[in-house]
């Protein structure tokens, strides 16, 4: 394939170039020659689409005067009447606090480090039967009781 062959075959890959190069020139020429041609005059207005989507909620705006006072409301209801009692029970006896007729024990505590107060009912708490340093002072808080 080597042999005597190869100038022939050389030659007709030199014509092959020719032609391909010549057919570029020619389609480069052809294409450069294509461009926009002049502008005519618009058409008429079409016809006015439909209403698009609306647009996202904008910022809030700045921050107006302050109203006028309204008028006062109605009295409201009386609040419960509160109560502290406060007993020393060093004197002896049983230490005991009792709330009046209208009013319950919300709460009751004994001495300075606030054991626990027994409850005798709704009206009274206890200290114990002894009184000694450690359950001084009984404090009991007195609520008066709705009607």
């Amino acid at each position: 394939m080597w042999g005597a062959d190869a100038p022939i075959q050389a030659a007709g890959l030199k014509k092959l170039r020719t032609a391909h190069l010549l057919f570029l020139g020619a389609l480069a020429l052809g294409l450069a020659a294509c461009g926009q041609g002049p502008k005519g005059d618009p058409g008429p207005t079409g016809p006015q689409g439909s209403q698009g989507e609306p647009g996202p909620i904008g910022p809030p705006g700045p921050t107006g005067p302050t109203g006028p006072s309204g008028p006062p409301g109605e009295q409201g209801p009386p609040s419960p009447t509160v109560r502290v009692i406060r007993a020393d029970c060093l004197s002896g006896g049983e230490c005991t606090a009792s709330c009046r007729g209208n009013e319950i024990l919300a709460v009751a505590y004994c001495g300075p480090t606030h054991n626990h107060a027994t409850f005798v009912g709704e009206r009274q708490a206890s200290c114990g039967v002894e009184a000694n340093t450690a359950n001084t002072p009984l404090v009991a808080v007195c609520v008066m009781a709705p009607p």
